[in-house]
């Protein structure tokens, strides 16, 4: 079993405008923010990796977000949160592996720590945020598409609402669109798109069998007929859904062990083997392999 979309709890990588948000996001009151930041902890993924483990997840991928520029710098720099994270995906044995994160804000340095680090076994992938100020085929993202492209390199991108304090894709799915366009070999993963905006991400990835994921990391936050609703549309792409589970997110909204079973009882034993693993292999690595 594969979650293709947990972070790592640790608010020295975080940027404060991003954990103050998600305190927001929860109740405004400012011992929100300071438990909140308790729970952020976790800086070697232990506590993640003792979850994994009671539900089952043989692999995680750690998404890197680059809310610096956009949000206030983290107590690590943009530098230091990848040599971390390459630190933590080695101590785990294979269980752990992450994506790196890419501004382009940052100018040339954000496609030179891409480069870098997708060189670097433990590094997987590339996570975007486009709500911190770009769109997915902004100028400033082409050679960043370029380089995922001719690697073999997939990319998971934020979809959907983000904070109040940040902004909103205008043209997507458009600029989706015109990324697949240009990068046909690219594969790309929507975040949140099969619980934002579900009948839209099924019109997308039929539309791009080969090219487009997306995940059903936010699934905690569904009512039972929701969740129904959900898993439908996931039989009509039975081969571009991904499981992602969002933590630590998911650890303030209830038991992630209970949501799983609730998962499998919808599914077939062959839904569940793409759902939680088959697609995941395929969007990582081109193969099942």
């Amino acid at each position: 079993m594969i979650d293709i979309h947990v972070h790592l709890a640790d608010a020295r990588c975080l940027s404060p405008g991003f954990v103050a948000g998600i305190a927001e996001s929860i109740l405004d009151d400012d011992r929100v923010e300071r438990a909140v930041r308790l729970y952020l902890m976790d800086r070697h993924g232990k506590r993640l990796l003792s979850q994994m483990e009671a539900h089952g997840i043989t692999k995680s991928i750690l998404l890197i977000a680059d809310f610096g520029p956009a949000l206030g710098e983290p107590e690590l720099s943009i530098q230091e949160v990848h040599e971390h994270h390459a630190a933590v995906a080695r101590a785990s044995g294979g269980r752990l592996a992450f994506f790196a994160g890419f501004d382009p804000s940052r100018g040339p340095a954000a496609l030179d720590i891409v480069r870098h680090w997708t060189a670097v076994p433990g590094c997987e992938g590339v996570k975007l945020y486009p709500p911190c100020g770009f769109e997915l085929d902004d100028e400033r993202l082409l050679p960043l598409w370029q380089h995922c492209n001719d690697n073999g390199i997939p990319v998971l991108t934020h979809s959907g609402p983000s904070l109040p304090s940040l902004g909103r894709a205008q043209r997507y799915p458009h600029s989706l669109e015109e990324v697949v366009r240009r990068f046909p070999q690219v594969r790309i993963a929507l975040a949140h798109g099969m619980v934002w905006d579900l009948e839209g991400t099924i019109r997308l990835l039929q539309q791009h069998p080969a090219n487009l994921y997306a995940d059903i990391s936010s699934f905690h936050q569904l009512s039972a007929h929701e969740l129904e609703l959900m898993l439908e549309g996931c039989t009509k792409v039975p081969d571009q859904v991904l499981f992602g589970s969002d933590a630590p997110l998911f650890d303030f909204s209830g038991n992630l062990g209970a949501k799983i079973e609730e998962l499998r009882g919808h599914l077939t034993p062959a839904q569940q083997a793409g759902l939680f693993e088959l697609n995941a292999r395929r969007f990582l690595h081109g193969t099942n392999a």
